[in-house]
Protein backbone atom coordinates (compact mmCIF):
# COMPACT_ATOMS: atom_id res chain seq x y z
CA UNK A 1 0.00 0.00 0.00
CA UNK A 2 1.28 3.11 -0.92
CA UNK A 3 1.02 6.36 0.58
CA UNK A 4 -2.73 8.13 1.78
CA UNK A 5 -3.47 11.09 -1.10
CA UNK A 6 -5.07 14.35 -0.75
CA UNK A 7 -8.82 13.18 -1.35
CA UNK A 8 -8.32 10.12 0.88
CA UNK A 9 -6.87 12.06 4.08
CA UNK A 10 -10.14 15.11 3.35
CA UNK A 11 -12.19 11.96 3.27
CA UNK A 12 -10.49 10.58 6.65
CA UNK A 13 -10.65 13.79 8.52
CA UNK A 14 -14.44 14.20 7.64
CA UNK A 15 -15.11 11.01 8.83
CA UNK A 16 -13.88 11.38 12.02
CA UNK A 17 -15.03 14.68 12.38
CA UNK A 18 -18.32 13.23 11.92
CA UNK A 19 -17.79 10.42 13.73
CA UNK A 20 -16.39 12.36 17.23
CA UNK A 21 -19.18 14.16 16.49
CA UNK A 22 -21.69 11.66 17.07
CA UNK A 23 -19.20 9.88 20.53
CA UNK A 24 -20.04 13.46 21.98
CA UNK A 25 -23.27 13.67 21.05
CA UNK A 26 -23.74 10.57 22.45
CA UNK A 27 -21.62 11.09 25.57
CA UNK A 28 -23.90 14.16 26.60
CA UNK A 29 -26.83 11.57 26.72
CA UNK A 30 -24.81 9.77 28.74
CA UNK A 31 -24.69 12.71 30.75
CA UNK A 32 -27.91 13.64 30.74
CA UNK A 33 -29.13 10.85 31.68
CA UNK A 34 -26.74 9.63 34.37
CA UNK A 35 -24.48 7.18 32.90
CA UNK A 36 -21.39 8.70 32.19
CA UNK A 37 -18.81 6.87 33.58
CA UNK A 38 -15.20 6.04 32.18
CA UNK A 39 -15.99 2.72 30.51
CA UNK A 40 -18.82 4.29 28.51
CA UNK A 41 -15.99 7.07 27.47
CA UNK A 42 -13.20 4.94 26.27
CA UNK A 43 -15.47 2.67 24.60
CA UNK A 44 -16.62 4.88 22.66
CA UNK A 45 -13.59 6.90 21.87
CA UNK A 46 -11.90 3.37 21.05
CA UNK A 47 -14.94 1.95 18.70
CA UNK A 48 -14.46 5.84 17.02
CA UNK A 49 -10.85 5.18 16.19
CA UNK A 50 -11.30 1.60 15.13
CA UNK A 51 -13.79 3.09 12.60
CA UNK A 52 -12.19 5.59 11.87
CA UNK A 53 -8.78 3.65 11.00
CA UNK A 54 -10.86 1.18 9.73
CA UNK A 55 -11.81 3.65 6.66
CA UNK A 56 -8.15 4.62 6.48
CA UNK A 57 -7.10 1.57 5.78
CA UNK A 58 -10.05 0.56 3.07
CA UNK A 59 -9.03 3.71 1.27
CA UNK A 60 -5.20 2.88 1.17
CA UNK A 61 -6.29 -0.28 -0.27
CA UNK A 62 -8.66 1.33 -3.17
CA UNK A 63 -5.48 3.72 -3.71
CA UNK A 64 -3.34 0.66 -4.03
CA UNK A 65 -5.36 -1.23 -6.23
CA UNK A 66 -6.88 2.04 -8.29
CA UNK A 67 -2.66 2.64 -8.88
CA UNK A 68 -1.83 -0.66 -9.73
CA UNK A 69 -4.96 -0.88 -12.39
CA UNK A 70 -3.30 2.43 -13.71
CA UNK A 71 0.24 1.40 -14.41
CA UNK A 72 0.47 1.24 -17.77
CA UNK A 73 -1.67 0.26 -20.97
CA UNK A 74 -3.16 -3.14 -21.30
CA UNK A 75 -4.79 -5.42 -22.96
CA UNK A 76 -8.57 -5.95 -22.90
CA UNK A 77 -7.58 -9.20 -21.48
CA UNK A 78 -5.32 -8.15 -18.98
CA UNK A 79 -7.46 -5.75 -17.53
CA UNK A 80 -10.15 -8.50 -17.22
CA UNK A 81 -7.88 -11.15 -15.27
CA UNK A 82 -6.22 -7.60 -12.91
CA UNK A 83 -10.36 -6.83 -12.35
CA UNK A 84 -10.72 -10.21 -11.28
CA UNK A 85 -7.27 -10.08 -8.92
CA UNK A 86 -8.01 -6.76 -7.71
CA UNK A 87 -11.87 -7.72 -6.38
CA UNK A 88 -10.29 -10.67 -5.12
CA UNK A 89 -7.66 -8.49 -3.08
CA UNK A 90 -10.37 -6.00 -2.01
CA UNK A 91 -12.72 -9.34 -0.89
CA UNK A 92 -9.89 -10.20 0.72
CA UNK A 93 -8.84 -6.63 2.49
CA UNK A 94 -12.72 -6.49 3.63
CA UNK A 95 -13.09 -9.55 5.30
CA UNK A 96 -9.48 -9.45 7.31
CA UNK A 97 -10.65 -6.03 8.11
CA UNK A 98 -14.37 -6.66 9.73
CA UNK A 99 -12.66 -10.06 11.51
CA UNK A 100 -10.13 -7.47 13.11
CA UNK A 101 -12.20 -5.22 13.48
CA UNK A 102 -14.90 -7.65 15.48
CA UNK A 103 -12.03 -8.96 17.53
CA UNK A 104 -10.74 -5.86 18.37
CA UNK A 105 -14.27 -4.53 19.80
CA UNK A 106 -14.69 -7.90 21.63
CA UNK A 107 -11.46 -6.82 23.32
CA UNK A 108 -12.35 -3.54 24.19
CA UNK A 109 -15.78 -5.32 26.00
CA UNK A 110 -14.26 -8.32 27.21
CA UNK A 111 -10.76 -7.52 28.29
CA UNK A 112 -10.89 -3.55 28.79
CA UNK A 113 -14.06 -3.32 30.46
CA UNK A 114 -15.35 -0.95 28.05
CA UNK A 115 -19.65 -0.62 28.57
CA UNK A 116 -20.60 -2.81 26.01
CA UNK A 117 -23.95 -0.28 24.66
CA UNK A 118 -21.38 3.11 24.25
CA UNK A 119 -18.49 0.81 22.06
CA UNK A 120 -20.91 -1.17 20.06
CA UNK A 121 -23.00 2.30 19.48
CA UNK A 122 -19.81 3.94 18.15
CA UNK A 123 -18.76 1.10 16.36
CA UNK A 124 -22.00 1.96 13.89
CA UNK A 125 -21.06 5.90 13.64
CA UNK A 126 -18.16 5.87 10.94
CA UNK A 127 -21.49 3.55 8.16
CA UNK A 128 -23.43 6.24 9.80
CA UNK A 129 -21.29 9.34 8.66
CA UNK A 130 -20.34 7.61 5.21
CA UNK A 131 -24.20 7.43 4.53
CA UNK A 132 -24.45 11.11 4.99
CA UNK A 133 -21.10 11.80 3.66
CA UNK A 134 -22.47 10.18 0.14
CA UNK A 135 -25.34 11.52 0.58
CA UNK A 136 -24.25 15.12 1.01
CA UNK A 137 -21.87 14.40 -2.83
CA UNK A 138 -25.20 12.81 -4.40
CA UNK A 139 -26.97 16.41 -3.34
CA UNK A 140 -23.96 18.52 -4.75
CA UNK A 141 -23.29 16.79 -7.61
CA UNK A 142 -26.97 17.85 -9.56
CA UNK A 143 -26.55 21.33 -8.56
CA UNK A 144 -22.63 21.94 -9.21
CA UNK A 145 -23.65 20.50 -13.05
CA UNK A 146 -26.66 22.51 -13.69
CA UNK A 147 -24.60 25.82 -12.13
CA UNK A 148 -22.14 25.27 -15.22
CA UNK A 149 -25.09 25.30 -17.46
CA UNK A 150 -25.63 28.78 -16.44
Amino acid sequence: MGKPDKTLRGHTAHLALGVFALVAVMLIVYAVIGKLRLPVVLGAVYAGVLGVANFFVMGLMVNSVAERMAEKQRTEQEITEMTIQMRNRMRVSYNLRMIALFLLLVLGIAVLHFDPLATILAAFFPSLVIRVMQFAEAKKAPASEGSEQL
